[in-house]
Formats: C-alpha cells, sequence, structure tokens
C-alpha cells in the first residue's frame, strides 16, 4: 500500500534514527508528542471540596480503612501506562524490523532474475530471499517488479504494482533450461524509462551481454547483486572415443579442488529406467573441466538414455544421450556362394567398412539371426528363401525390424517380384536388369539426380563422380513413384522403400559392392546408411549431415533436469539443432527423425562456462533466506496487558 509524501520523509526520518525499523503508517507516530500532555493531565489534581459541619461524622471517629488510597496515581504507575499508550500508538503504526535498509528506500524496486538452468539449483534459496525483500517492499509502500531475463515482457515496461501481487504470483516463475538471448536483453532494457533500483539476482555465469546490461541498470538507479558462491557445474554431451564412453564435467570457478558423482541412467529390459551406473570424478584446484570415462557392454550402452550430475537439480547437469552413442547389431546375410578373389570384390566388403565403426555386425543362418533380434537385416544380392526363413523375415519386419537389400546378377536373373510384388520387395521388378555403361552397352554410366524433398536423403550432396552402370529396373506401377527414394539422372529408381507392418523394406537397386556402381566407394554410401539408421554416428552430425530434414521433439528437458513428454511443438529444421543454441522455439530435449534421435542439451559440447566478474563499485552479495519481522502484534499485546 503506498503512503503519502509526508509518510515517506517521516518513514526516512525514523530509519536513520532508529536504524533498520520501518513503518507502514509512520503518521501515526505523530502521537508521541502528545504523552506529556496526556502526562500532566493525569497528574492535575482535581480542586479540594467545600468542607462543612456534620454532626454524625463523630460516630465514624476511631474507625481504621482496610485500603488505604494516594491522593495522587503513584509516578511509576503513570509511566507505565503511558509507556503502554506509547506501545500502542507505535503498534497502530505498523513497525516492520528488515534486516536491509536499502529496501526501504524511496522509488521503484526492479527484482531481476537471469532465469537460466544456471540459477535451478538455487531456486528455492534465492525465492525464500526474494520473497523476504518483497514482504518488506509490500509493507513500506514500494511499487516492485519481477521480471525474468529468459521471459521478457513484450515491450520494455516494467510491471510496477504492490509488493503483496507478486508475493502470490512468484511460484510461476521458474527457470528455463536455455541462457537468457543477449541482444534481446540489451534491446529491452535501452527502451526502459524513468528511475528505479534494481536487485539483480545472478546465475553466476560470465555472459558477454552482462557489462552492457549492468550499464543500462546503473543509468535507472542503484544495482545490488545477489548470486551463489558456489561454481555452476555443467556436463557436456557425452562422446565415444576409444571405445570408451567420455562424459566432460565443467564448472565455472577452478579456485579449490572438488569432487561430484556423475550418475549414467538406462531403461533395463522391461523399459523401467534404471541406474546403470556411477562415477566419482575429481577436478583438481585451478583446473576447470575434468572427464567421466566409462567402459561399458553394448547392451548396457544402447539402453543409456542421460548422464547427471549427483544433487545436482539443473538442465545443464544433465547430458542426454542420442544414437551417437548406441551401436545397433546388424546382420548382414550374403548368397550362399561367395565369389572367390579378392575381398575388395566381395558383395559384403563395403557394406562391412560402411557398418562396422558404429554398428556390431553378426552372421549366421537365418533362423538363428531372426531369433537375435537385431536392428537391421542387410541382404546382399539374395534372391530367394527357404519357405520357413520367408516367414521368419517378415515376420521380423512387420514387428518393426528393417530389412535392407542390395541388388545383383542372382537377384537380376531371378524370377522373383516379376508377375506379382514380392512381400520382400518395395517394387516389382523387370527381368535380367539393365546395363548402362560398359563396353558391351550403349551409353555412358548414370549420374544420381539431386535427392527430393520427401526423400529421407535430402540435403546430401551429390558427388560427381558417383556412377551407375547396372541396375535391377522397377517395372512401371501406381505406387512406384511414392516409393521412390532415389533416382538416376534419367528418373529410373535407384533406391525404393515400402511399409511393411511397423517395419520397412529397402531396396538398393545396385550391388553392395563396386561392380554395378561407384556408389560404394563414396562418402554419400554411408550417409545415406545412416539416414536409414542403418549405421550409428560415433559423433555429433554437421549442418551438411542435417540438411533437408525435418525432426520433432519427443522429450523435453526442464529448467531443473527433469525429463518429460513434449508436448505439442511443431517439427524443427535439422540444421538448426547444430547451429543454434536452445530457446524458446527450439527447446533442449531428444528429437527425433527419419534417421534416429538427436539430444540437444542444454550445455553444448563447445559452450564456455565462467563465473561471472563483476566491477569493483557493485555491491554483490549471497543470498540467503531474509524476512522481515513485523512488530504490531506484539507492542499491542504488550500495551493490553499493561492496562489489565
Amino acid at each position: 500500500m503506498p503512503v503519502n509524501s509526508s509518510g515517506r520523509a517521516l518513514e526516512t526520518c525514523l530509519m536513520l534514527a532508529l536504524g533498520p525499523l520501518a513503518f507502514a503508517n509512520p503518521w501515526l507516530l505523530l502521537g508521541l508528542p502528545l504523552l506529556p500532555i496526556l502526562w500532566i493531565l493525569l497528574r492535575t489534581v482535581p480542586p479540594a471540596p467545600v468542607r462543612r459541619l456534620f454532626p454524625g461524622v463523630a460516630l465514624l471517629l476511631g474507625l481504621a480503612d482496610d485500603e488505604v488510597q494516594t491522593d495522587r496515581t503513584p509516578w511509576w504507575l503513570l509511566l507505565l501506562r503511558m509507556l503502554a499508550v506509547a506501545a500502542a500508538i507505535i503498534g497502530f503504526a505498523d513497525p516492520v524490523l528488515t534486516p536491509r535498509a536499502d529496501t526501504v528506500r524511496d522509488g521503484p524496486l526492479l527484482l531481476l532474475f537471469d532465469g537460466s538452468w544456471a540459477d535451478a539449483p538455487n531456486w528455492s534459496a534465492r525465492n525464500e530471499h526474494v520473497e523476504g525483500l518483497l514482504g518488506e517492499a509490500s509493507v513500506t509502500g514500494r511499487q516492485t517488479a519481477v521480471v525474468s531475463l529468459t521471459d521478457l515482457p513484450s515491450r520494455p515496461v516494467l510491471p510496477f504494482r504492490s509488493a503483496r501481487n507478486w508475493l502470490s504470483e512468484l511460484p510461476g516463475v521458474v527457470p528455463v533450461p536455455w541462457m537468457p538471448d543477449g541482444p534481446a536483453v540489451l534491446s529491452w532494457l535501452s527502451g526502459l524509462d524513468g528511475s528505479f533500483d534494481t536487485f539483480w539476482y545472478s546465475d553466476g555465469t560470465a555472459q558477454d551481454w552482462r557489462s552492457a546490461a549492468l550499464a543500462e541498470l546503473q543509468e535507472r538507479g542503484q544495482v545490488s547483486v545477489f548470486e551463489a558462491r558456489h561454481p555452476v557445474l555443467a556436463l557436456r554431451p557425452a562422446r565415444i572415443a576409444d571405445g570408451t564412453i567420455q562424459v566432460p564435467v565443467a564448472r565455472s570457478r577452478s579456485t579449490e579442488a572438488s569432487a561430484v558423482t556423475v550418475v549414467a541412467h538406462g531403461l533395463d529390459p522391461g523399459g523401467i529406467e534404471r541406474q546403470l551406473a556411477r562415477v566419482d570424478v575429481a577436478i583438481p584446484e585451478g583446473e576447470s573441466e575434468a572427464e567421466v570415462v566409462l567402459s561399458l557392454p553394448p547392451e548396457l550402452t544402447n539402453r543409456l538414455t542421460r548422464f547427471e550430475i549427483e544433487g545436482i537439480r539443473s538442465a545443464g547437469a544433465v547430458s542426454l544421450t542420442d544414437d551417437s552413442l548406441g551401436r545397433h547389431e546388424v546382420a548382414i546375410i550374403a548368397a550362399r556362394e561367395e565369389r572367390e578373389g579378392s575381398r575388395l570384390l566381395s558383395p559384403t566388403h563395403y557394406l562391412e567398412q560402411a557398418l562396422r565403426p558404429g554398428a556390431d555386425l553378426i552372421r549366421g543362418a537365418i533362423q538363428d539371426i531372426v531369433l537375435a533380434n537385431p536392428d537391421v537385416i542387410v541382404m546382399a544380392d539374395v534372391a530367394s528363401l527357404a519357405g520357413s526363413e520367408r516367414n521368419a523375415v517378415e515376420h521380423w519386419v512387420r514387428d518393426g525390424g528393417l530389412l535392407l537389400r542390395f541388388a545383383g546378377p542372382r537377384l537380376a536373373a531371378s524370377d522373383i517380384g516379376r508377375e506379382a510384388e514380392d512381400v520382400l520387395l518395395p517394387v516389382r521388378l523387370r527381368a535380367g536388369g539393365r546395363r548402362v555403361g560398359g563396353a558391351m552397352s550403349w551409353g555412358e554410366p548414370k549420374r544420381l539426380r539431386a535427392f527430393s524433398a520427401a526423400s529421407p536423403f535430402f540435403g546430401l550432396p551429390v558427388p560427381d563422380d558417383v556412377t551407375v552402370s547396372s541396375q535391377v529396373v522397377a517395372q512401371p506401377d501406381p505406387s512406384m513413384a511414392e516409393r521412390t527414394i532415389a533416382t538416376l539422372a534419367d528418373g529410373t529408381p535407384l533406391v525404393s522403400r515400402k511399409r511393411l507392418g511397423d517395419g520397412q523394406v529397402v531396396l538398393f537397386h545396385v550391388t553392395a559392392n563396386a561392380d554395378w556402381s561407384t556408389l560404394p566407394l563414396s562418402g554419400l554410401f554411408v550417409q545415406m546408411l545412416e539416414r536409414l539408421a542403418i549405421s550409428a554416428r560415433q559423433t555429433q552430425p554437421s549442418a551438411e549431415d542435417l540438411n533437408g530434414t525435418v525432426w520433432t521433439l519427443d522429450r523435453r528437458l526442464d529448467g531443473f533436469g527433469n525429463v518429460g513428454t513434449a508436448g505439442t511443438i511443431a517439427g524443427v529444421d535439422g540444421v538448426r539443432l547444430v547451429t543454434e543454441s536452445p530457446g524458446p522455439d527450439l527447446p533442449p530435449g531428444i528429437y527425433v527423425g527419419d534417421s534416429g534421435t538427436i539430444g540437444l542439451n542444454a550445455f553444448g559440447a563447445s559452450q564456455q562456462l565462467a563465473a561471472a566478474d563483476w566491477p569493483v563499485d557493485v555491491p554483490v552479495e549471497e543470498f540467503a533466506a531474509s524476512r522481515s519481522l513485523p512488530l504490531k502484534g506484539s507492542l499491542l499485546f504488550l500495551a493490553i496487558l499493561v492496562f489489565m
């Protein structure tokens, strides 16, 4: 409740005289100077009575009174009552004992939060401190505004109002899993008008825009900074190196040695999240980073969902895992009569070279492979399967498997998919195949056409030196255009795909080796396999890898490091996931695309983490629980007790 100007002036005087004591109704203190007058009135003796003779009084002579009353009120009793009246006057003036004198300064007050994930570990203590300051401001009637730099008002106008109103709205202010947008902050601050003091609740991290923001605020009034003294801790994205999982731990201050515990979480066979591993890591004095090194079996590595620093509730202390850590199981099945001679001519040599860095390769009989339930089954020039094998593979695909087939002489010479569509082929095939280059054919080898927007390969650059000399040709069909995901320059299908139940069947219309094309010799071959989720990445994808892809947020990370459902959010361009920092329209979490998953973490692989450096003329304090102490009730109770 605002007070008038005379009340504010009296309040300031009392603060100067009495120290950290504020009054909501200081004008009532004007009653204190009237106490001496009341003292004089109470001490005044009424006029002496007129004396008259009455004979009957003689009968009372000699009697003694049980109680003797004084002619006047004793001075000590009168003083006690004066003190009781003074206590009542002061009590009705709403006195509050405040631990901070600067909260009762005149003029508006801005409580400014960074509001980032680095604020989250101290959010409860921060809120207790803010509640105390708002309580003091509400008693003194100081207009207050609360603003988070990660959720700026749409216009550069501070929402000043009663501090009591902000007390009810404070629980709705929470940290978010990204840092403030520096240019947006400076633009908003530069548009503010008027004078006000600022209490800046910093997250303790160095930001290149912080000095300019401080200068803008100092032009408008006094600035005090509150921040936690302990360092900010964060995890960088996990990576695979030298066959181990490495998770860098960063901190904002390196003045002393410290130790943290990093916990690996993942799913058990029943799909319930469990703690899979714990590692203690020491950060030496003078060092700002240390590294957690884990060696887990592939079956546990594939189940990892996230790493987190134990005891730190912050999005920055969580490192989400994606396909860059997982290793797919890929079964390779080749024709029974593999060609003898050079290994380079093997139908599966280039496949193995492309898949081995990011996948566990398995071989065996088809029935055994299906029972092992790999992520992918690759068939290199396999024309026919036995009835039981065929049924087993079909059921496996319908249950969500990916069958990747490559053409070759045997498939071209067979009659599979000639008269009717084969369930394990995406398109019908013409007999004999097609030869478009070489000494015994007319024409030149065909180059590839740029991938269409509907293709999972969209955005991948097509090298000029990738050519095709032979292929199996799809028969024209109404569904052929929909199922074709890569074509040659003349429009004939190079790669086709169809959905089968929950899985899919993909056919490369060329061989898996260099017999029919130079595709297996190029880096494009590996990129195409990655887009099909055949080969797990061992590093984060580049912008070139993600060009033309669209990803949908599946699981979202909040400011406190909790992972939850994403809700309804529009898909994002894949390039943004590796070129932009997290923000309101690009929240951290797990993004899902046609080729797998990508984890966008709150703290990036190349992001710097250092402590904020404030000028010497700016007071920096550690926030602690700070609450005002109302004295009205105690003083009024004391006054009533005395009068009783």
